[in-house]
């Protein structure tokens, strides 16, 4: 697949996909993808990052503002929170676990098929950018989810990202 003139890696494209849509099916929110690239930059305050392990090596990573980690916790917990508290860090990174598992399952009979994850670890802080050795294929997909208030129109706005190195360097 090329996008303006941006070779994007469409196994990985559509496993971003996919599984991200998947993954937060359970919660009852259903992303709508929206942009992607083949960059990795963070801009939210809020990453949570599954290590993924076996033929291919790498890391999936879901950067969301903190208003939209609280409101995808409260979802998947059904009821409403009202901050970042330790039921909603541990229901955003139960997110990500189910969304690499997806991953997990939608890759595996490719070459960037991989068999394990690494538990999911939050980063607080955001506007970094990720920075991957030669040979590394990276796909990012921006999502929206409508249910978040246009009051909040920036946290409307989500990634999810795969990094991959295969055994061969794909």
């Amino acid at each position: 697949m090329v996008i303006q003139g941006l070779k994007i890696n469409e196994v990985l494209a559509g496993s971003v996909i996919a599984g991200t849509v998947e993954g937060l099916q359970m919660a009852e929110i259903a992303p709508e993808a929206v942009g992607i690239s083949r960059f990795d930059s963070v801009h939210r305050d809020l990453s949570v990052i599954v290590g993924v392990h076996g033929s291919c090596n790498g890391n999936i990573t879901m950067n969301i503002s903190e208003h939209t980690a609280v409101f995808v916790a409260g979802r998947l917990l059904g009821e409403p929170l009202e901050q970042l508290d330790e039921d909603a860090i541990d229901a955003i990174c139960e997110i990500g676990n189910m969304v690499a598992g997806r991953f997990k399952e939608i890759l595996s009979k490719t070459e960037f098929a991989f068999q394990s994850i690494s538990l999911p670890a939050l980063v607080f802080g955001g506007n970094y950018n990720l920075y991957h050795l030669k040979n590394i294929t990276t796909v990012s997909v921006t999502f929206e989810i409508k249910e978040v208030s246009i009051v909040h129109v920036r946290d409307k706005f989500f990634s999810t990202s795969i990094a991959l190195l295969g055994q061969s360097g794909q």
